[in-house]
């Protein structure tokens, strides 16, 4: 990045008397012709005197050629001697007319410029000025008598009277009585003079006539009869004849101007041509303004004085850094990156000649306000960028550089300038006041709420600016390219281009893309066609929507019905109660893993009050002890995700209800586009509030013979699951990985042996030899303490397994009878024991288990062997002899187990679950020992090793 200082412009820029004038008035940059050639003093003494005329012009290379031109012509020279003006923008042509006036009447002042010096002098010129606009048709206009009007011949007798017609007052202006003398006769009859006459009125002096809004003059005279015809004929016979007579004389030239395009000229298009091809053999058209020059032009006129390349490049180099590097983020191949570094490179000289102003906001008035019809060129920019000027060097603040996202729209002077160059002063006042400048306007509110989250953005105001970049491009239009070339297209400005304007030191692409979503889904007048933003007169849907939410939000219940609805559906399909009104709500009567998902009023609720009712719902069932409690959990709702989840779902509604009434509305296609989109928004917006509303699940446990709360919440580790194939949020798989995967609480496998543990089979008096299923099923989903089981498939799998690893026979069919021997009196075959059953051949109502040694043994086979054993298979070589399983012993009794060793590797995981089994296991035998053999390849971290490992094993007195 560059280390020059970038300073803001108002600490840079001396701006121009005129700009910083307490009497400071739009008429500063009023320029017309008539009254200026008239003397008028009211016209500013910038534009009156020659010499601070051409002090505040910048001669661009088209004035300075059509000077060259102009002066040569006067002085004899060869060429055109009719030029037609036509001046799109900058430098105006009401501008390069009163340039060549001053340069005629007062050669010596183009001298203060050092690119007027060498301008040919033609010496004494006669001038006529001609203004349609200060010309009557009817009555005629004047003459000044003499009286401060500068004569080009001090001797030339002038008398008072007046002009009828544009040759009369030609004729007089020219050479006074003498000359109008000339043309009485055609004048007073209102009868275009013949050529000769106007031959014999040039004479061989140098004459320079310039024809100012001709076209304003024509409509008018249209109305005038003379003879059996108009005004209007004539003035065009007259027309035609002055420039053919010009044409042929040898110091004489005609300037004339005509609007830029047919737009300008109204109606009256054919009139225009016509105009326009009058002497198309004899004109030459001139442009004095092209491509950047107009930059100059507006800086000369708006500045004190040029700004030092000291001042600019700073900002020019930082603009091109941050543009640069964003779009080679963007290029996708080596020519890209290549095209993106001589853009950057093109910018840095652009800034660098338009400085103190971005040349986007150049750019936007010269092409795109250029559309509009109201909008007058030069004097509309010159008064629009002063007040934008005058605005920021009264408050002492700015921005790098003055461009479209930059404007300080929020001063009431700058928008009635806007508005009044682009036409629409009234009609965006309801835009202004809800999306960009109102004192809670969306714009606004985006800046407040980012400035939170990101104080560095306190001052950078970035949705502010951008929106008002938005405005800037929401008038006018860029030509097409193509057939359609005479139609521009719509007003508006892509994304693409609204980065490149707004992305410069202080403005990232990151910040202008999240602002640039955050306003289109609140604003409630900027519209999105799929192109380009745009800011409107008319409300998008946002304020529909809008409206129906201020409805939808008096029945706070509709939404959260809505929420419920849409809550059962995604916990269709599992075991599970959505917001129950009290313990009585809750089922009681199978046992089974149940989750309650409780209502979002429970979590504004006191903590005190949660807690009460959450162990109300663990102990009753109603007015009854629940029986099923150790297969309860409730999901609680998180408050921060509450109002979240009910402000979506309220603009969900709202979106409904405006489609409901699309043909009410009027909606157009583009309005329905953005509805989708909006509702997509919401959707998307409710699904996450979804995903993080239960993240939190209360599990009761017994303490001192209490039940108490055992909350289990997700912390910093994230769960893992999201949406479905519907972008569905799967509420209920997120809070069973909770518990089961992320912190387990509640498991979905069981050992066998635990059901010996758990039950007590082989204790107490009478031995406990044997316990139904329905028993074991119901004992895990009642007994606090139990294993917490996912579902009573769990206890089944058990079984299975523990009939395979003869920790216990099965049999179907009821509880047999214990007989006096211990055993319980049924057929052995019935008894599946040391062997593989099916999962659906275990019957959890009506199973039953027995301990080895109570299962009853078969007769002995004839073999020979000793009664009461199994034979032992004898190994074939080399195989290993099968460990001896504990099972029924000789005398009816289970043998005792005095040692175990056990031998495994673990992760840090894993290392937690077989912990608790090495407590157990302490429990049983008093003392275990325990052996650690740990190995990594390229070594342990002694520093980690010794503090983690060895310093907490030395503190609980373990190892030396």
């Amino acid at each position: 990045m560059s280390t020059n200082v970038i300073k803001p412009w108002v600490e840079s820029v001396i701006l121009h008397p005129d700009v910083l004038s307490p009497d400071f008035s739009e008429d500063i940059f009023a320029l017309d012709l008539g009254p200026l050639a008239d003397g008028n003093k009211n016209v500013p003494a910038v534009y009156r005197d020659p010499e601070q005329f051409f002090r505040a012009s910048y001669l661009t290379n088209g004035l300075r050629s059509l000077l060259q031109d102009v002066l040569l012509r006067l002085s004899g020279g060869a060429g055109n001697r009719v030029m037609k003006l036509i001046t799109p923008f900058g430098g105006g042509k009401s501008h390069t007319l009163a340039s060549l006036y001053h340069a005629a009447r007062n050669r010596k002042a183009l001298d203060v410029i050092p690119e007027g010096k060498s301008l040919p002098n033609p010496g004494i010129v006669h001038t006529a000025v001609f203004d349609g606009q200060f010309f009557s048709p009817s009555n005629g206009k004047d003459f000044p008598g003499g009286k401060g009007l500068p004569a080009p011949q001090s001797n030339a007798p002038r008398q008072a009277g007046k002009a009828n017609t544009l040759w009369g007052w030609v004729a007089w202006s020219l050479c006074g009585d003498p000359g109008y003398e000339i043309l009485r006769k055609d004048d007073e009859a209102r009868v275009a003079p013949g050529g000769d006459d106007i031959i014999k009125l040039l004479g061989d002096a140098p004459n320079l006539i310039l024809l100012d809004e001709v076209l304003e003059y024509l409509i008018s005279a249209g109305g005038i009869k003379v003879h059996d015809t108009t005004l209007r004929d004539e003035t065009l016979n007259f027309l035609k004849r002055l420039t053919v007579a010009v044409g042929n004389t040898p110091n004489s030239v005609l300037v004339f101007s005509l609007q830029s395009s047919k737009r300008e000229s109204l109606d009256y298009i054919n009139l225009l041509q016509t105009i326009d091809h009058l002497a198309a053999r004899k004109d030459q058209r001139r442009e004095p303004v092209e491509g950047d020059e107009v930059l100059r032009v507006i800086q000369r006129r708006l500045l004190g004085k040029m700004p030092a390349a000291t001042d600019s490049t700073p900002a020019a180099t930082a603009y091109q850094e941050v543009v640069t590097q964003m779009r080679r983020a963007y290029a996708k191949t080596p020519a890209e990156q290549q095209q993106a570094e001589q853009e950057g490179i093109e910018l840095r000289e652009r800034i660098r000649a338009a400085y103190p102003f971005h040349p986007a906001l150049i750019d936007l008035m010269r092409e795109r306000w250029a559309a509009i019809p109201d909008f007058q060129r030069t004097r509309g920019a010159l008064r629009f960028l002063a007040v934008c000027l005058r605005t920021a060097h009264a408050a002492g603040t700015s921005r790098t550089v003055l461009g479209p996202c930059d404007v300080p729209i929020h001063d009431q002077a700058v928008r009635l300038a806007f508005f009044k160059e682009v036409g629409q002063q009234s009609d965006f006042h309801a835009c202004l006041e809800h999306d960009l400048v109102g004192a809670n306007a969306r714009a606004r509110r985006i800046d407040e709420q980012r400035a939170k989250e990101f104080p560095a953005e306190a001052l950078k105001r970035p949705a502010t600016r951008i929106a008002t970049a938005i405005l800037m491009y929401s008038f006018g239009g860029l030509s097409r390219e193509g057939a359609d070339a005479t139609e521009p297209l719509p007003a508006g400005i892509t994304e693409a281009d609204l980065m490149s304007i707004c992305v410069g030191p202080d403005l990232d692409s990151t910040t202008v893309q999240a602002c640039l979503k955050q306003l289109k889904d609140n604003c409630l007048y900027l519209h999105f066609d799929g192109v380009r933003y745009c800011f409107k007169k008319d409300p998008n849907v946002t304020l529909l929507v809008e409206q129906e939410a201020d409805v939808v939000s008096r029945d706070e219940e509709a939404v959260r019905e809505k929420i419920k609805e849409m809550l059962e559906a995604r916990l269709a399909g599992h075991n599970v109660e959505v917001w129950p009104a009290n313990s009585g709500a809750l089922p009681d009567k199978q046992p089974s893993f149940l989750v309650a998902y409780m209502p979002l009023e429970f979590a504004s609720k006191p903590k005190a009050d949660r807690q009460a009712a959450a162990k109300d719902i663990f102990e009753n069932y109603g007015d009854k002890p629940r029986q099923f409690r150790n297969g309860l959990a409730l999901a609680v709702p998180t408050s921060d995700q509450v109002e979240s989840l009910r402000r979506a779902v309220r603009y969900m509604l709202s979106i409904e209800r405006v489609k409901s009434k699309a043909k009410q509305h009027n909606l157009t296609d583009e309005q329905r586009g953005q509805l989708r989109e909006r509702e997509a928004t919401e959707k998307a917006a409710a699904e996450s509030a979804f995903l993080k509303l239960y993240t939190e699940v209360w599990l009761p446990k017994l303490e001192n013979s209490a039940i108490v709360i055992e909350s289990v919440e997700v912390g910093g580790m994230p769960l893992q699951t999201t949406l479905n194939e519907k972008k569905e949020a799967r509420v209920h798989e997120r809070v069973m990985e909770l518990i089961t995967q992320l912190k387990k609480r509640v498991f979905d496998s069981l050992n066998p042996s635990k059901l010996i543990e758990f039950f007590k089979l082989g204790e107490g008096t009478p031995t406990k030899l044997g316990i139904g299923t329905g028993e074991v099923v119901s004992g895990f989903y009642s007994f606090l303490g139990f294993t917490r089981l996912t579902s009573e498939t769990v206890v089944r799998k058990a079984i299975v397994r523990g009939v395979k690893e003869c920790v216990f026979g099965y049999t179907s069919g009821g509880a047999p009878v214990l007989g006096p021997d211990g055993k319980y009196q049924i057929t052995p075959a019935k008894v599946r024991f040391d062997t593989v059953v099916a999962d659906d051949e275990i019957d959890l109502d009506s199973g039953f288990l027995m301990l080895p040694p109570a299962i009853p043994q078969p007769a002995p086979a004839a073999t020979g062997g000793q009664p009461g054993t199994t034979p032992t298979p004898t190994p074939t070589p080399g195989e290993t002899p099968p460990t001896p399983t504990p099972g029924p012993q000789p005398g009816g009794t289970s043998a005792l187990q005095t040692q175990v060793e056990l031998r495994f590797s673990a992760d840090r995981n894993q290392l937690f679950t077989a912990w608790n089994a090495m407590a157990n296991l302490a429990d049983l035998a008093g003392k275990v020992t325990v052996t650690v053999k740990a190995e990594k390849a390229d070594g342990l971290d002694k520093a980690k090793l010794e503090n983690g490992v060895m310093e907490p094993l030395r503190e609980a007195d373990l190892i030396k």
